[in-house]
């Protein structure tokens, strides 16, 4: 299925040029081109501590470099780029505070140096699950790393432990990660 995506796009944006003011719009799976293994991650023991004991940031996609459709930017300019972004955080233990952070980067750039995309805290509980899911709009940041022919990913994820009671532990995985790309014909 993969093999075919660029071959689609490319006769997509072939036919864009001819199409005046309209639109090609792409829905990029961005999780499809990294390793599962990546998507989710276990955390704990936090202990209780006064204040709360914070993690830092611990990333679940350190740099990973994504290939974006080569050959687009010559026929079609990306006028816009949504991201959603899903995740599910189950708490086993104790009380705390999550906090996913997804940044992209150009390919020369560590992601972790440029401000986040998405940042989406949540709290947790004791045997509870709950669902994170963020929609980020139209970002220009964004739409222009999409015009590029690769970029960069980190996902991380920063845990805040109880300040009594019992230590935290869960687990955190990402469900999906999708760009909704908006590409009109470039003006020559």
């Amino acid at each position: 299925m993969r093999t075919r995506a660029p071959i689609l796009v490319a006769a997509a944006a072939l036919a864009l040029v001819g199409c005046g003011d309209r639109n090609l719009v792409l829905k990029v799976d961005v999780l499809s081109y990294m390793d599962p293994a990546y998507m989710a991650a276990s955390f704990g023991p936090v202990p209780p501590v006064p204040g709360g004991f914070a993690t830092g940031e611990v990333p679940l996609v350190d740099g990973v470099t994504i290939n974006l459709l080569d050959g687009l930017s010559s026929v079609a300019e990306v006028r816009s780029v949504t991201l959603f972004l899903s995740a599910v955080v189950h708490d086993s233990t104790g009380t705390g505070l999550d906090t996913l952070r997804v940044y992209v980067s150009q390919e020369e750039i560590e992601p972790i140096w440029t401000p986040p995309i998405i940042e989406q805290a949540v709290s947790l509980q004791p045997g509870e699950t709950d669902s994170i899911e963020v929609t980020l709009p139209a970002d220009e940041r964004v739409a222009g790393l999409f015009m590029g022919r690769k970029l960069r990913l980190t996902v991380t994820n920063s845990v805040r432990g109880p300040e009594s009671g019992d230590p935290l532990n869960g687990r955190l995985v990402v469900r999906a990660l999708d760009a909704i790309v908006i590409a009109g014909r470039k003006a020559f």
